[in-house]
């Protein structure tokens, strides 16, 4: 009886020692990580797709065991810039995961591919952002066996774009039928403005304001406002309007023509010709 008990023991011990000798086989690293595909750069808050980093992690390490990377986002899975915070999604080679914090990947012949996804639709002002994701290499035992700090930066170019709404052509020509004195207008295009940053529009006429008559020039001329939005300008020099970004990336600007008083004017054609122009705001 006493022998036994002491067997026993033994072997405890013995099993013991066996365990512990096994969390200590595993020897890891990440030894490189290898760039696939980026197009977040090319990211705009209009387009029809996702836009995404892919890259591969690659170890070296025991055969013996195996491994699988834990993968966090020091700013919950958003990319923080200046202005705003743009969210993202991480997966793999096959899915993208929910936005909890700890992600856990599998390790299959010393790979694993990572992506790093922002969904189409997501608004994304013109600049710099960044996060710091933490992989984190653990054996099957849940030991950490090595890790890295790999940052995100993305930049996101202006882009700015302006057109008439329903035409093809960056110019178009009104007909206003008959002029009548102190008449609005109001049956224009609209113009249609995409932007992801903050946008100066300066307008100008040819005429600074003046409807010319094709024959007789200046001799006959018909003053006349724009409206912009319903606030109406006088077109006497260049103006300048501003429109600060919104998460509405592409929105419209109603036209409206208000002529002023006027009698005694010559028959025939007037015309003038007014210039619209976009550019991101300069601060």
């Amino acid at each position: 009886m006493y022998i036994k008990r002491i067997l026993s023991v033994a072997l405890l011990i013995n099993a013991l020692f066996y365990t512990s000798a096994c969390f200590g086989q595993c020897s890891a690293k990440i030894q490189r990580i290898e760039h696939l595909f980026d197009n977040l750069q090319d990211y705009q808050t209009l387009q029809n797709q996702d836009a995404e980093k892919q890259i591969k992690v690659i170890i070296e390490g025991d055969t013996s065991c195996s491994y699988y990377l834990q993968v966090s986002s020091e700013n919950n899975q958003q990319l923080r810039g200046q202005y705003q915070h743009i969210p993202y999604f991480i997966g793999n080679s096959t899915s993208i995961f929910n936005n909890s914090s700890v992600k856990n990947l599998a390790i299959s012949d010393n790979t694993t591919d990572l992506r790093f996804v922002i969904a189409k639709g997501s608004i994304a002002r013109a600049g710099q952002y960044q996060d710091s994701v933490k992989l984190v290499l653990k054996s099957q035992f849940h030991e950490v066996v090595d890790e890295l700090d790999y940052d995100l930066d993305v930049s996101i170019p202006t882009h700015v774009a302006l057109s008439f709404l329903g035409y093809n052509s960056a110019n178009t020509s009104i007909d206003l039928g008959e002029l009548i004195p102190q008449k609005e207008y109001s049956l224009l295009p609209s113009l249609q403005v995409a932007a992801n940053t903050d946008i100066t529009m300066t307008i100008w006429s040819e005429h600074n304001g003046k409807l010319i008559h094709e024959l007789y020039q200046s001799s006959y001329a018909i003053n006349y406002s724009l409206a912009l939005t319903g606030d109406y300008v006088e077109l006497n020099h260049a103006m300048k309007r501003r429109f600060l970004f919104t998460k509405q990336t592409d929105f419209l600007i109603p036209l409206k023509i208000k002529l002023a008083a006027f009698s005694n004017q010559a028959a025939g054609q007037y015309k003038d010709t007014i210039r619209f122009q976009v550019s991101p705001q300069v601060y």
